[in-house]
C-alpha cells in the first residue's frame, strides 16, 4: 500500500472508531486496533482505499460502507463475548500455570488480575475494583462461611484469596459451565490454601444434587447470583426454580445498570427481572445497593 493509502486508512479507521465508541463500551485506541487489523485483512477494501484520493471518496464506496458495518458487527460480538481476547486469556492462564511452585503471592496476584482482565465479566469490574468490593462486602452478610457463587466465571481472580479470608469464608464454592472459566480457577485455587477456593464444571439444568455430590454442603450461608438470574430468566425461563432453590436462607442478587457491548442504560429491566423473580419464589429484599454499572439485592427466604 502507498503511503497515501496508508494515511487514508489511518483516518477511516480513527473516524469509524469515533463512532464506535460512542456506540460501544471500547476504549478508542482499542477500537482502532481491532478495525485495523480487521481490514488489513481485506483485500477489497485496501484496493480502494490506495486508489482513492481522500478519505470522503474510500468512505463513499461501497467496499468500503460493507467493511466498516462488518466490522462495527465484529465489535459488538466480540464485546458480548466472555473470553474477548482469547489469545490474552489463554496466555495469562499459561503464566499462572507456569509461575513455580514457590513463586511469592505478588506474581501469583499478577497472574490472576491478567486473567480477570481477560474474561469480560470481571473485566468490566476492574476498572471500579475498590467500589465493586466494597458494595459486595457491606451486602454480603455477615459471618459468611461458605459461600457459593451460582457462574463465577473467573471471579476468584478478582476477589483474591486475601480478601476472601479477611471476610472469614473458609469455602468459596465457584461452579460454572464454562471449562475455560473452570480451568482458570483450578488454577488459581491450586495456589492458594487447600479448600479454599472450589471450582466445579456445572451447568444450572444439572440441578444441587450434582453439586452436593461433589462435596457442596447441604446448606450455605449465602448464594451469590451475580449477572445470573437477567440471562436465565432470558434465555432458559424453565432453570428459574432451580435458581431459586440455591441452597441457602440469604440470595445475594445482582444485574447490570449498563448494557455490556452497548453505551445503553437498561437497569429499570434489570431491576424488574430480578424483582419478579424474587416476587415469584418467596423472596424478600432487605438491601440494595449499587456499583456504577451493578445493583445489589440482598434477598432472604420468607
Amino acid at each position: 500500500m502507498s503511503e497515501q493509502g496508508s494515511r487514508i486508512l489511518a483516518d477511516l479507521a480513527a473516524d469509524l472508531a469515533a463512532d464506535v465508541v460512542r456506540r460501544y463500551r471500547i476504549d478508542e485506541q482499542r477500537a482502532v486496533e481491532v478495525i485495523l487489523d480487521e481490514w488489513r485483512r481485506n483485500p477489497k477494501l485496501l484496493a480502494v482505499v490506495d486508489s482513492a484520493g481522500s478519505a470522503k471518496e474510500a468512505q463513499r464506496t461501497r467496499v468500503y460502507k460493507d467493511a466498516a458495518t462488518l466490522t462495527k458487527k465484529t465489535i459488538y460480538h466480540r464485546l458480548r463475548a466472555y473470553r474477548s481476547e482469547p489469545a490474552a486469556f489463554d496466555t495469562a492462564l499459561r503464566t499462572l500455570v507456569e509461575l513455580p511452585a514457590d513463586a511469592p503471592a505478588r506474581q501469583v496476584d499478577e497472574a490472576a488480575t491478567a486473567i480477570a482482565a481477560a474474561h469480560v465479566s470481571t473485566a468490566e469490574r476492574l476498572g471500579h475494583r475498590d467500589e465493586f468490593l466494597r458494595v459486595l462486602e457491606t451486602t454480603n452478610p455477615p459471618d459468611s462461611r461458605v459461600v457459593v457463587d451460582v457462574g463465577a466465571g473467573v471471579l476468584p481472580t478478582l476477589l483474591g484469596a486475601d480478601w476472601l479470608r479477611q471476610r472469614g469464608i473458609t469455602q468459596y464454592w465457584a461452579p460454572d459451565k464454562d471449562a475455560s472459566a473452570v480451568a482458570a480457577v483450578e488454577a488459581y485455587a491450586a495456589r492458594v490454601p487447600a479448600g479454599l477456593v472450589r471450582p466445579a464444571q456445572w451447568n444450572v439444568a444439572d440441578g444441587w444434587a450434582a453439586l452436593h455430590r461433589r462435596g457442596l454442603p447441604a446448606t450455605c450461608d449465602v448464594a451469590w447470583l451475580l449477572k445470573v438470574v437477567p440471562v436465565v430468566l432470558r434465555q432458559e425461563p424453565q432453570l428459574a426454580p432451580v435458581l431459586a432453590a440455591a441452597p441457602a436462607d440469604q440470595l445475594l442478587i445482582s444485574g447490570s445498570r449498563v448494557a455490556m457491548a452497548k453505551r445503553q442504560n437498561i437497569e429499570a429491566r434489570e431491576r424488574r427481572v430480578v424483582q419478579r423473580f424474587c416476587a415469584d419464589h418467596g423472596l424478600r429484599i432487605v438491601d440494595d445497593q449499587a456499583t456504577e454499572d451493578e445493583f445489589f439485592l440482598l434477598a432472604e427466604r420468607g
